[in-house]
């Protein structure tokens, strides 16, 4: 809401003022209320006094929205955007009550991000000490225990953790770091599909999907940044699975064609409805649903993997029918690591 930011005093002038007299407190104060006989008239600002060359303030006055005092701030910042306005009046029952700057609430939403930002940090940073204790008991298990059985899914808890500890290492990278790791490097697609394939063994046991899948016959290399792609391919398997129901079936597809590899992730899940296709990649999607079993969603996830294709050249669409399945094709461009 607006009213935190409502200024409850603020500058006045006389309607009947010469412009010449005020005009620099008008400029320099971003507006002022115009009042006439103890009654506010509306307000001015520095484009009333650019646009009109009137010598009294009340005939440079031209008409501005009206704010209510309990607008949110979103709702304000674009009456202020489409109006051209940095100060606008704010009013509740039809009487004035103050007027509204939009610098202190870009302010606000500016320290509330980095506020945000260094919070999210901190949680990150504190994941990285659980994780590898999880990680080091991962480990002695593995050496104490023989059944192969048991290795299996040890072996599944050891992935999921290094995958967990790469993901907080990315998150903890300075910007500057960040930016070079766009530059990417070659990495070996085949053995990265087969990866993506296996992090999801127990999710897919949880409800007895099966997963189908088809590798190149032979190592093949393309680039970009091997941690982000094997995320943007997890994420869309994640949707796979979230979406379809037990007993389902997902295929992990990857064909030849020239110089690109084609991958196809396609499952008989619930499928996309009409109006939420145009939504998908959004940040926080409003298309955003709970998976069959009731999975939790965050609507970030395909907004990322877009991004990661977008920095990285691969080509990504999809398909989907409202109750027979969603078929996701990503196209990487192949090339040859030793050049």
């Amino acid at each position: 809401m607006i009213a935190p930011f409502i200024r409850n005093e603020f500058l006045t002038v006389n309607a009947f003022d010469g412009i010449y007299e005020v005009k620099h407190k008008i400029i320099s104060s971003g507006g002022a209320v115009v009042m006439m006989e103890d009654e506010p008239i509306g307000l001015i600002n520095a484009n009333d006094l650019l646009s009109k060359t009137h010598h009294l303030v009340v005939d440079c006055l031209s008409q501005k929205p009206e704010l209510q005092r309990d607008m949110r701030i979103g709702e304000a910042l674009k009456i202020m955007m489409d109006s051209r306005s940095e100060v606008l009046p704010v009013y509740e029952d039809n009487k004035l009550i103050g007027v509204l700057h939009k610098g202190d609430m870009t302010n606000h939403l500016v320290d509330s991000l980095e506020k945000h930002k260094q919070d999210l940090q901190a949680v990150v940073h504190d994941l990285k000490t659980p994780i590898s204790n999880i990680m080091g008991i991962v480990g002695i298990l593995e050496e104490m225990l023989e059944d192969p059985d048991h290795t299996e899914i040890l072996s599944m808890a050891k992935t999921a953790c290094t995958n967990a500890h790469n993901l907080v290492h990315e998150l903890l990278r300075p910007p500057s770091h960040k930016q070079l790791a766009v530059q990417g490097d070659f990495f070996e697609l085949r053995g990265l599909l087969e990866i993506c394939a296996n992090d999801f063994q127990v999710s897919l046991q949880k409800k007895n999907i099966s997963l189908s899948v088809v590798l190149p016959e032979a190592e093949k290399y393309s680039y970009g940044h091997a941690i982000a792609v094997r995320r943007a391919i997890d994420n869309i398997l994640n949707n796979a699975i979230k979406f379809t129901r037990e007993n389902g079936k997902i295929e992990l597809h990857s064909v030849i064609d020239g110089p690109y590899c084609k991958v196809s992730i396609s499952d008989n899940g619930i499928g996309i409805p009409e109006k939420m296709k145009p939504l998908l990649f959004e940040k926080f999607t409003a298309a955003k649903r709970e998976g069959t079993i009731g999975e939790s969603t965050t609507g970030m996830g395909l907004h990322i993997t877009m991004n990661i294709c977008e920095q990285y050249g691969i080509e990504l669409d999809f398909e989907s029918e409202e109750g027979r399945g969603t078929n996701f094709h990503l196209r990487f461009r192949l090339t040859d690591h030793l050049s």
